[in-house]
């Protein structure tokens, strides 16, 4: 396991789906699509906004801490089925419990707990794959002359569905 830091939150603008980029020391990246509520979550800590009222991720971390525990880590473990898997690691009156959940529910959680994030290495990807659209090398990388029309999207749209996060991933390094 690798300690990471959460870089930032980017739209994927196909598609309007949130990705949270998670950050090793080294400069390894995980990019992890997210739901726009957990973006949201996430967004409000790293920008430290306050409500009147707890947000869904600040009662969990109520309760947590009214039931004396306190969030020690998380841990990204794994990637299944284009799904991926995590545990918040919480100490409970001296005692370590697992509890299993989304990487976005732990995130928000882990930044609101001032927590740190680990992921295994085995996850962790070049930082080349990840080019975003503020970049001048994205612009200098798109070899595109004119955008692309629909039928261009449709037949990306299908090669993709079939990929495993992996493959998808090995195809673009390739690339």
């Amino acid at each position: 396991m690798k300690k990471v830091y959460v870089e930032r939150v980017v739209l994927n603008i196909l598609n309007n789906t949130p990705i949270v980029i998670l950050r090793s020391d080294e400069g390894e990246v995980l990019p992890i699509v997210i739901g726009i509520f957990e973006a949201q979550s996430i967004l409000l800590v790293l920008e430290k906004a306050e409500f009147p009222r707890p947000l869904t991720h600040d009662l969990m971390k109520i309760i947590i801490e009214v039931l004396k525990g306190k969030m020690q880590r998380l841990e990204i473990y794994t990637l299944k089925d284009n799904i991926y898997y995590a545990n918040l690691v919480i100490e409970v009156e001296g005692k370590i419990e697992k509890v299993d959940c989304r990487p976005s529910d732990g995130i928000a959680l882990a930044l609101r707990f001032g927590a740190p994030i680990f992921a295994s290495e085995d996850l962790l990807e070049s930082p080349d794959i990840i080019k975003y659209y503020d970049s001048k090398d994205f612009l200098q990388s798109n070899k595109l002359d004119k955008p692309i029309d629909k039928k261009e999207v449709e037949e990306f749209r299908r090669i993709i569905e079939n990929l495993s996060a992996k493959e998808f991933w090995k195809r673009i390094k390739e690339e």
